[in-house]
């Protein structure tokens, strides 16, 4: 199997999804472990505080909304903050952007925004798809190939190499 080159604009749309893929994977896992630790220790603490047991049962009945709505509030700060931090980040880039990989039967060297990434499919810890892209994590590597830049053979033979090469533990496209 030969070599498929891989080309695509590079669109805002990309890297907002991108982070909302970064976000779902990794930063929102850490952050429901952080919820549940100082939901933890807010019970230990209340219940600890020298008052009588039934009134500190009570303040936590009664306050358990409001530390909800705060725990929620702040996971959508941080998903807005970190799309506008991308938005940002895109505006300085230089235009015409565009997305290329290169993918062999060993893995994908990816170039975008002036970076160069690269990786082996038996590393894969994640591959799947949405309606518009292919989603990878390799480590800490993410990467998002839009479905826009595959030719209808290309989408197909990036399939049956990914089929292969990709550890089936990690491999979760359709089809």
């Amino acid at each position: 199997m030969g070599t498929i080159d891989f080309r695509a604009d590079h669109r805002l749309s990309d890297t907002l999804a991108l982070q909302l893929f970064v976000l779902r994977n990794q930063i929102l896992r850490r952050g429901l472990i952080l919820i549940i630790a100082m939901s933890l220790g807010l019970v230990i603490a209340t219940l600890s505080n020298g008052a009588p047991l039934s009134d500190a049962l009570a303040d936590l009945g009664n306050n358990i909304g409001r530390y909800l709505a705060i725990a929620l509030a702040g996971l959508v700060v941080i998903h807005l903050v970190i799309l506008a931090l991308a938005v940002l980040a895109w505006r300085r880039l230089i235009k015409p952007r565009q997305i290329r990989a290169s993918l062999t039967a060993e893995g994908i060297t990816m170039q975008k925004d002036g970076f160069s990434y690269g990786a082996r499919w038996a590393d894969a810890d994640f591959l799947t798809e949405d309606r518009a892209a292919f989603l990878m994590k390799f480590s800490q590597l993410y990467m998002r190939l839009p479905k826009r830049g595959f030719a209808p053979s290309d989408e197909t033979q990036f399939r049956v190499l990914v089929s292969a090469a990709v550890p089936k533990r990690s491999n979760r496209l359709r089809g």
